[in-house]
C-alpha cells in the first residue's frame, strides 16, 4: 500500500503526515517523561530504570520510531525534490507567492535539517553515553541519567544548543500540523484560522516545555 502511495504527490502527503503525526504522539510523550527531572534524581532516574527494565518492549518501540522517523525523512525528500521539478515550485513562483505562505512553513527545510543533526547528537548525548560513568557525578556520586543531563545542562554552549534545536523544533511541528490540516483536505472559513492558531500554540507549548530544563539548570547552576 505504501509502494502505492509513492507514485503520486498526494500519497507523499500523506505518508509524511501520518508518520508526522506518530513523530509527534512520541514528541510528547518524550516531553512528559523529560519533565519528571523537575521531580529530582530519585523520580527522574526511577522512570529511566523503568524504560530499562522495559527493554525488550522498548526496542520494538525504538526500532519502530526509527522506521517511521526514516520514511519521514526519506519521503520528504522525494517531496522536495518532486516540488522543484515541478513548473508550480520555480523560485519566481515562490518570490510571489511567499507572502502568503507562514514563517513555518517557509523554513520547513532549514529546521528539518538542523533536527535530523539534533536526533543524532541527542542519541549520542544522552541515550548511548554511559548512565553510571563521569558525567553522571554529582558530589563525587553517581546520579544516573539525572547527573548525566543535569551536567550537560551546566555548560550554557550545550544549553544554546539544544534550546536552538526545541526552537526548531516548534517551528517544524507548527508547519507539520498545518500541512496535516491542509492534506486531509480540510478547508473552513471559520475553523482553519483557529487551527492555525492552535498549530502555533501547540508547537510554542511543546517547545518551551522542552526549554524550560536547560534553562532550569543554568538558573539552579
Amino acid at each position: 500500500m505504501c509502494l502505492g502511495l509513492l507514485k503520486t504527490s498526494i500519497g507523499k502527503k500523506q505518508i509524511v503526515a501520518v508518520t508526522g503525526l506518530l513523530l509527534v504522539i512520541f514528541v510528547i510523550g518524550h516531553l512528559i517523561g523529560n519533565l519528571l527531572i523537575f521531580g529530582g534524581p530519585d523520580l527522574f532516574n526511577a522512570y529511566a530504570a523503568t524504560l530499562k527494565k522495559a527493554r525488550p518492549v522498548v526496542l520494538l518501540i525504538e526500532l519502530g520510531l526509527l522506521g517511521i522517523f526514516l520514511t519521514h525523512v526519506l519521503v520528504t525528500i522525494l517531496l522536495v525534490i518532486e516540488n522543484r521539478k515541478s513548473a508550480g515550485f520555480t523560485r519566481y513562483a515562490v518570490a510571489n507567492h511567499r507572502g502568503n505562505i507562514s514563517l513555518a512553513t517557509q523554513m520547513r527545510t532549514a529546521t528539518g535539517l538542523f533536527l535530523f543533526g539534533f536526533v543524532i547528537w541527542h542519541l549520542l548525548d544522552f541515550t548511548l553515553i554511559n548512565h553510571e560513568g563521569p558525567r553522571s557525578l554529582m558530589n563525587n556520586q553517581s546520579l544516573g541519567l539525572y547527573g548525566v543531563v543535569y551536567n550537560s545542562f551546566l555548560s550554557p554552549i550545550h544549553s544554546l544548543l539544544y534550546i536552538i534545536a526545541m526552537g526548531c523544533l516548534g517551528f517544524h511541528l507548527a508547519h507539520g500540523v498545518q500541512s496535516l490540516v491542509q492534506t486531509l483536505g480540510f478547508n473552513h472559513p471559520r475553523y482553519t484560522p483557529m487551527v492555525l492558531q492552535f498549530s502555533r500554540f501547540f508547537a510554542t507549548l511543546i517547545a518551551i516545555g522542552f526549554s524550560s530544563i536547560p534553562v532550569y539548570v543554568l538558573i539552579r547552576g
